[in-house]
């Protein structure tokens, strides 16, 4: 389930929940159109706060002040994930349901990929 569908979800869930009903849906699907509808607003909404938020620092970069009042409208920018860099630099893609359908193909067959420098990585025999 990608980020967006998650949080679709989520808000479906809480306006369930808000309304007294006993059972969640429990996913989203996005041949729904109805649910396809509001995958498709989150993912305007989310363009919307990433395009403020980079209006925001270019203002603050540009005049080189620190403005901590403007701190709260800056979105981080999200790291790379480096499974779907590796896929895009072989050729497969790096559609995000893509490289969830390979994680969960893996963790499916008891198999994850981590980073070398992972504590978790040194625990082998």
């Amino acid at each position: 389930m990608t980020d967006i569908e998650q949080k679709a979800l989520a808000l479906v869930n809480e306006i369930e929940h808000e309304r007294g009903e006993d059972e969640l849906t429990p996913r989203i699907m996005r041949d729904l159109i109805i649910d396809e509808a509001l995958c498709r607003a989150i993912e305007q909404h989310e363009a919307f706060k990433q395009e403020v938020s980079d209006a925001v620092e270019a203002v603050r970069d540009y005049y080189k002040v620190p403005m901590r009042e403007l701190d709260d409208f800056i979105i981080p920018k999200p790291k790379p994930d480096p499974l779907a860099q590796v896929l895009e630099d072989i050729g497969w893609g790096s559609d995000e349901e893509e490289v969830n359908n390979l994680r969960a193909g893996l963790e499916a067959r008891g198999l994850e990929i981590r980073s070398k420098s992972d504590d978790r990585a040194t625990d082998r025999p």
